[in-house]
């Protein structure tokens, strides 16, 4: 904690020796350097540190250090732009949700292109092979007499039963 109250108080006082603090900052710095003489050393130290360096030959920056570095000013501008725009319409995706939702509909066109093939191939078949039970509906009234034809001996005696009536008189009681 002392640390960091000691890095508040050499901040406040760069901000002093700048120019930079309000008038009450500044008024309670004063108040300070007044009363507190490693204060006072500390402020004396700042200030010839800042004659130094002000002593110090000025470094031009060449030709091509002065392009790129406008040119790279000019790109992070102009990317803060596209993001301010794609905030401001709602729609805004980095490069992993895009990449996540080109997958996702990759998959997806995938999975409708089964369904559909599913589907189709279904209805296809289902058209072109006959059902089973067809044949045997169309069969039906022999089926469920079945029994009765197995007891049947032979045609010859079917032919000397309907010869003689009997499935006339046997039709007649049933529809009574």
């Amino acid at each position: 904690m002392k640390k960091e109250q000691k890095e508040q108080e050499l901040e406040k006082l760069v901000a002093y020796l700048d120019g930079e603090v309000s008038e009450q900052e500044a008024i309670e710095v004063e108040q300070s350097l007044s009363r507190d003489e490693e204060v006072r050393v500390h402020v004396d130290s700042l200030e010839r540190t800042w004659q130094l360096l002000d002593r110090l030959p000025i470094a031009k920056a060449s030709e091509e250090f002065t392009n790129n570095t406008l040119s790279t000013i000019k790109t992070i501008q102009l990317e803060a732009q596209a993001i301010e725009d794609q905030n401001r319409s709602g729609f805004s995706m980095n490069k992993k949700m895009q990449e996540q939702l080109r997958k996702a509909t990759v998959a997806g066109g995938w999975i409708i292109g089964l369904a559909c093939s599913i589907f189709f191939g279904y209805m296809f078949t289902n058209q072109l092979v006959p059902e089973e039970s067809e044949p045997l509906l169309s069969e039906l009234s022999f089926i469920e007499n079945l029994d009765t034809y197995s007891e049947v001996q032979s045609l010859e005696f079917l032919e000397e039963l309907s010869h003689s009536g009997t499935f006339n008189e046997t039709a007649q009681q049933k529809s009574r």
